[in-house]
């Protein structure tokens, strides 16, 4: 009797082992089936590289970035500028890279081809065709954007905030997809961090411009934020051992820059402090000019009058901490820091501490402000066409989410036109357009490199709906260098019609 209770009772154990495997098979393979179907440890894709002659891949103008020749080897457009420019969102063909050569193999190899092609290609005899790919990128653009960061690392994205089409989307260092095999088999050297898309993957502390996330916490959780009158009058002073906020301790400018001279990054004597940008004070002003002027002082208060709670909660339905599994293309997750005390709170508020965001994310933002609050899922697929000349996929705009109310996305939208206007964004004005933006100059963890700049913002236009974010690695300022990046990338989507 016991030996047969014993035996029913494993039973119902595997049974309900099997369910729950069951179930979490089938929500590995919906969420994460493109990312194992592109993998290279997948051994099906490997085999059928070998047996498929690979379609194109090619930009919205039409132009060929990667196809297969008459030989069976897969080539990249000519154009080295291009090649470059397009290298992370191309990718390449021995699976370094999660571009559009990996991430798209299901229609380039042909995988969702018909049993009637299929049979045709065995009867005729000829090696399979796989789909044409058409991405979303221009290539022109791309260049553009690769050429105005110079010589920095960092990276440049371009989208338009109503259907999410991702226009450019470059990432530096970059490498070359005619020479993987020569990198992997040591013939060419290459950066370690070149394979790297900075765009999607690259996770940066924000700096001044998390100021959109604490401002839109303020705007909604604080009554009455924006006709409020602050005074920033010196840096905010923090017990350097507990950072409990000192609220009866303002610093003078002088007494401070007395009293840091001895000290480490970040204090004053034996406070822990958090300054405005070169040591600056703004006196008087409104949440609107301290988001313009990019105030600190006012910034770390607001963070800490609004508390981590809902500041967390604001910077999730912006996105941070989302898993982001976009059907196009694979994206790292933004996330916000925690605060043990005070003082990481208001360093939380004004970007810095332990939050890291994605230059994707930020461009998702600041479309959502342009577009009333509706962040749409970003988009690398425009189209594929099979071996008949047939459209198979077109691209279909998706909301990714409502992220904020029409009205607050409306007051933020205001905030970032001011910011360019007469603030620290004017270097990204262009003549006869309203461009919004927000600029961040967001401190290394070291201290000892350049900071890295930012710049994100939108143009309000209904003919050039444009969303930017550019990130220069130890460029400096925002104000000096990321705006004009964004500046020269946006004047030149507009004289290709976007």
């Amino acid at each position: 009797m016991n030996t047969r209770s014993n035996i029913k009772g494993m039973l119902v154990i595997f049974s309900a082992l099997f369910i729950v495997l069951s179930v979490y098979l089938v929500y590995i393979l919906n969420a994460y089936g493109t990312r194992w179907f592109s993998s290279p440890y997948n051994t099906r894709l490997k085999s059928q590289k070998n047996n498929i002659i690979a379609g194109d891949i090619l930009d919205r103008t039409g132009r060929k970035l990667a196809t297969t020749d008459s030989a069976g080897d897969r080539v990249y457009i000519s154009d080295t500028s291009i090649r470059k420019a397009t290298s992370h969102t191309v990718g390449d063909n021995y699976g370094q890279t999660f571009g559009a050569e990996n991430f798209f193999s299901k229609y380039l190899l042909g995988f969702e081809q018909s049993i009637f092609e299929r049979i045709t290609n065995e009867i005729s005899g000829k090696r399979s065709h796989g789909s044409d790919v058409e991405l979303t990128i221009d290539a022109s653009l791309c260049v553009a954007a690769y050429e105005n960061m110079g010589e920095h690392r960092g990276a440049v994205i371009v989208i338009n905030y109503k259907t999410g089409e991702i226009l450019a989307c470059v990432s530096k260092p970059v490498f070359d997809p005619k020479y993987v095999a020569d990198y992997l088999s040591g013939k060419r050297e290459l950066d370690k961090s070149a394979m790297v898309n900075r765009a999607t993957g690259g996770r940066y502390t924000p700096g001044s411009v998390f100021k959109l996330v604490t401002a839109l916490a303020a705007i909604r959780y604080l009554p009455g934020i924006t006709e409020r009158e602050f005074t920033c009058s010196g840096p905010l002073a923090f017990d350097g051992k507990t950072g409990a906020y000192l609220e009866n301790v303002l610093l003078t400018p002088q007494e401070d820059a007395e009293a840091k001279k001895d000290s480490e990054p970040g204090m004053s004597g034996e406070y822990r402090v958090i300054r405005d940008y070169n040591g600056e004070y703004h006196g008087s002003l409104n949440l609107k000019e301290a988001f313009s002027k990019s105030c600190n002082h006012v910034f770390a208060q607001l963070a800490l009058e609004v508390g981590e709670k809902r500041l967390k909660r604001t910077a999730q339905e912006l996105g941070l901490n989302d898993d982001f599994l976009f059907d196009d293309l694979v994206a790292d997750s933004s996330s916000m820091g925690h605060a043990k005390k005070a003082s990481d709170l208001a360093w939380l508020g004004i970007g810095q501490h332990t939050s890291l965001v994605t230059p994707l994310n930020m461009c998702m933002i600041a479309g959502a402000v342009a577009n009333g609050g509706v962040m749409m899922e970003p988009k690398l697929l425009l189209s594929v066409k099979n071996t008949m000349g047939s459209n198979i996929y077109l691209l279909q705009p998706e909301e990714y989410k409502k992220s904020m109310s029409e009205t607050e996305a409306s007051t933020l939208k205001a905030f970032m036109v001011e910011a360019v206007k007469s603030g620290t964004g004017r270097s990204a004005r262009i003549n006869g357009f309203a461009v919004g933006g927000k600029t961040g100059t967001a401190e290394t963890s070291s201290g000892e490199k350049e900071p890295n700049a930012w710049f994100v913002g939108f143009v309000e236009d209904e003919e050039h709906p444009l969303a930017v974010c550019v990130v220069l690695e130890e460029g400096g300022s925002g104000g000096k260098h990321a705006a004009p990046v964004a500046r020269e990338v946006l004047k030149k989507a507009f004289a290709l019609g976007y």
